[in-house]
This record gives C-alpha cells, sequence and structure tokens, in this order.
C-alpha cells in the first residue's frame, strides 16, 4: 500500500493494463507516470526514478482485523465483483507452470518462479524467504543488511510481519511462544523473557512470487529451506 501524495499534491492512480517483470504496473492520472505495484517507484514518465511512500499493511483474515479495529469502514464490492465469486485471477495463481511470458522462469536457480516469498529490504540489504520456510518454524530470524531481523507468521490468519529483533540496545533471537499466535507474543532464545511483537520495531515486508521480487530487487539473497 502506498500514499497518494507526491510533493504535497494528491494523485488519482488506476491500472495501466501493462506488467513489468511480471508486476502489476499503476500511472496517476495527473502525470501519467508508470508506478511499480512491487515496490512503488516510477519507471517512465515525469516522476521517473521517484518513490511512493509505502504505508504499513497486512495481509490478514477479515475477522481478525475486524477485533483489533471494530470501526474500519470497508470498500463494497461492485455488483459484478459481487457476482463473481472466485478471482479473475485465481486460474493463474493455482497453476504453478503458468508465467506471463516464458522468460519470467530464467536465471531463478532452482526455486521454482512461482513460489511465494516474503522479501525485506533492510537498512541497504534486501533478503526472501520462501513461505514453506514460514509455514515450517513460524519464526524465521535473519540479518539484512547488517541489521537483525526477524520474520513472524500468525499461525491462523498465516499473516507474516517483520521487526527487528533488537531489545535493550542488543540483537536477540526470537521463537515461536506456545499458546500464542507468533504475531502477538514471542519467546527470547536463551532466557525466559517472552515480548510482544508489538514492542518491536517494524519492518517492511513484501509478498511476491519469486519471479516478481528475484526480477525487482538487485542481488536479493533468498531462505529456501
Amino acid at each position: 500500500m502506498y500514499s497518494r501524495e507526491i510533493e504535497g499534491e494528491t494523485r488519482s492512480f488506476g491500472v495501466s493494463g501493462r506488467l513489468w517483470h511480471g508486476v502489476l504496473v499503476m500511472y496517476d492520472r495527473e502525470t501519467h507516470t508508470y508506478w511499480t505495484q512491487l515496490d512503488g517507484r516510477a519507471i517512465r514518465g515525469e516522476e521517473l526514478g521517484e518513490r511512493l511512500e509505502h504505508v504499513p499493511s497486512v495481509f490478514t483474515s477479515f475477522g481478525s482485523w475486524l477485533d483489533a479495529h471494530p470501526d474500519t469502514l470497508v470498500l463494497d464490492k461492485t455488483d459484478d465483483d459481487k457476482r463473481q465469486a472466485a478471482s479473475r485471477y485465481a486460474d493463474y495463481f493455482a497453476d504453478p507452470d503458468r508465467l506471463v511470458t516464458p522468460h519470467l522462469s530464467d536465471g531463478l536457480g532452482e526455486l521454482p518462479p512461482k513460489v511465494v516469498v516474503f522479501g525485506v529490504r533492510h537498512a541497504g540489504g534486501a533478503l526472501a524467504v520462501a513461505e514453506g520456510v514460514l509455514e515450517r518454524d513460524l519464526v524465521v530470524n535473519l540479518t539484512v543488511g547488517g541489521e537483525p531481523v526477524a520474520l513472524l507468521r500468525n499461525t491462523i490468519t498465516g499473516e507474516v510481519i517483520g521487526v527487528e529483533r533488537v531489545l535493550d540496545g542488543k540483537p536477540v533471537d526470537l521463537a515461536p511462544l506456545e499458546g500464542y499466535e507468533t504475531t502477538e507474543r514471542v519467546q527470547v532464545v536463551g532466557s525466559d523473557r517472552k515480548v510482544q511483537a508489538a514492542e518491536l520495531a517494524s519492518v517492511r515486508v513484501d509478498r511476491a512470487f519469486w519471479y516478481a521480487w528475484a526480477r525487482t530487487v538487485d542481488d536479493a539473497e533468498l531462505i529456501r529451506e
């Protein structure tokens, strides 16, 4: 999610109908600049090289969101969308071998191009973790750009968040805490201390297909097992 405000002006965005490395491309109606969905960067037009301001968001269930934010307003679907039970892209998501263009699978190593990864860009570094790793381990301790980071997977909703694993100015390793959703409370390895995830500084996490992340982020490391 990104802010629509650029240099003090509110922009109106639409879908361009184009793809960049298999990633949706937006455009703003005021300058007709093209912006990539995955990193909010302007790739063509008047704002070339600029980047949209990221707004923190979560990928979770509506029920979990309402529990935390009961006064939330919801953008309703159109009548056409309500009549369409499944996503228009359901077939594309379901078929692991189907790609927009065949070249998207080139140069990706052994990891299949449509494996879902959770990517982190932090302190000048970048790293992606395959979804299967988080489904198995729930908490993954990382070092990104030389800084200690952890990814935490909610055991109920599947939501993944990123945090700086630093307490009292020192890096710590984190582990799942039995009986708690991992995005709420975790265990500090090597001690009896337990910590609320909300107490730790948040780190942006992007959910993407591996082919999209690998082509959008230069020199990104990958944890796949």
